[in-house]
């Protein structure tokens, strides 16, 4: 990138992210000659998109936390990762991590910086570009699967829309996919059948060759993989 379009991006930075004005902007510009008032309207207007876009991604982190302390959130992450990217939706994909690094010091709920996560992989899983093939010759695990583990039990709690207070403690690994018809994100909490299932995707097991190894009738195990394709988490041909 050229000095001269590097120092403008950095300039815009600053101003975006809230450690400089719009006369400190004028300034690193010599020559500029737009209107203060202009200015500051285009500033206010891309704050205002991340804070919308942030509302938007993660409304159970929002009400977790308060409104006080969302605001905090949203102007730390503003200033620290002004709004680039021309998908609006990206400029959240950091806020996880933020989160995770501010917890401790604005007294946030423990289960914040995972409940962000989660949020964050619902609407990932949702955009992914991996492209899930309409055929397959064998069992396939579904390319846009994601998994996060926490000490939480985020999926009840998700899917309740926050009604709860809080989740429940618990070790849990949570499974998300994007359906191949329905075409939105599921999640589940990972069970032993399901995880048998992905294993034998991955590891190219028959229904037969499990159920010899493990005792449990074949048409059981038939009956979890049927179920795991009902639900898109795997293809099968």
């Amino acid at each position: 990138m050229k000095p001269g379009l590097r120092h403008f991006f950095d300039s815009m930075a600053d101003y975006f992210g809230g450690s400089s004005g719009v006369d400190q902007l004028r300034a690193a510009h010599p020559g500029w000659d737009a209107p203060v008032a202009r200015v500051a309207v285009y500033g206010r207007f891309v704050r205002g998109h991340v804070r919308s876009t942030l509302e938007k991604l993660f409304p159970l982190t929002r009400n977790s936390v308060g409104a006080e302390r969302w605001t905090q959130l949203v102007e730390g992450y503003t200033a620290t990762r002004p709004g680039r990217h021309f998908e609006m939706n990206r400029m959240g994909e950091g806020f996880p991590t933020f989160v995770a690094d501010v917890a401790q010091a604005q007294g946030l709920p423990a289960f914040a910086p995972a409940l962000a996560r989660f949020e964050w992989a619902d609407w990932a899983v949702y955009a992914s570009e991996e492209r899930v093939p309409e055929q397959v010759e064998q069992l396939t695990v579904n390319p846009t699967l994601t998994v996060l583990q926490h000490p939480f039990q985020l999926c009840a709690y998700v899917r309740t829309q926050g009604s709860a207070q809080a989740p429940a403690d618990g070790e849990e690994m949570a499974l998300l996919w994007r359906h191949p018809r329905q075409l939105n994100t599921w999640f589940v909490a990972a069970q032993e059948r399901t995880l048998l299932v992905l294993k034998m995707a991955v590891e190219g097991l028959s229904p037969g060759a499990v159920a010899a190894a493990t005792g449990v009738a074949e048409a059981e195990v038939r009956n979890a993989v049927e179920e795991c394709s009902r639900q898109g988490i795997v293809l099968t041909p």
